[in-house]
């Protein structure tokens, strides 16, 4: 059995390294990853589908990691709620969903978004690979 803080540096890890490399695609292929996202909100089974896997991966972070600090382990429990209530909203409420992320995708506020991850990213990466 592992130490909550070892279970903290394996999810800053895995969670640092996915949102790093999923918003750095974003980045450097905005048109592609653009017209996959409309073609993806185009599509309800897939909504749903991904709204399942994010209530999934949302409370297996909110479940096992519910940690209430002022360091950087509180980022990883921020985002396994991020994704549970993301997740509920693509299962329970789909069109006000889809209607937010088309409306994201209208202005800036995806590729800020993009940035952001990018960085929260970069900073569990930081904490789990050199801090940890």
């Amino acid at each position: 059995m592992c130490s909550q803080m070892e279970y903290s540096i394996f999810l800053a890890q895995v969670v640092g390294c996915y949102a790093f490399a999923l918003s750095l695609a974003w980045i450097v292929h905005a048109q592609r990853c653009r017209k996959t996202m409309h073609e993806f909100l185009s599509n309800p089974a897939l909504v749903t589908i991904s709204g399942g896997l994010s209530i999934l991966f949302g409370l297996l972070i909110v479940l096992t990691h519910p940690v209430w600090v002022s360091d950087w382990p509180v980022v990883i429990t921020i985002t396994g709620w991020i994704l549970l209530l993301q997740g509920l909203m693509r299962i329970f409420y789909p069109d006000s969903f889809v209607k937010g992320i088309k409306d994201l995708m209208a202005g800036k506020g995806l590729n800020l978004l993009c940035w952001a991850w990018l960085l929260v990213g970069a900073y569990l990466i930081w904490a789990g690979f050199f801090r940890g």
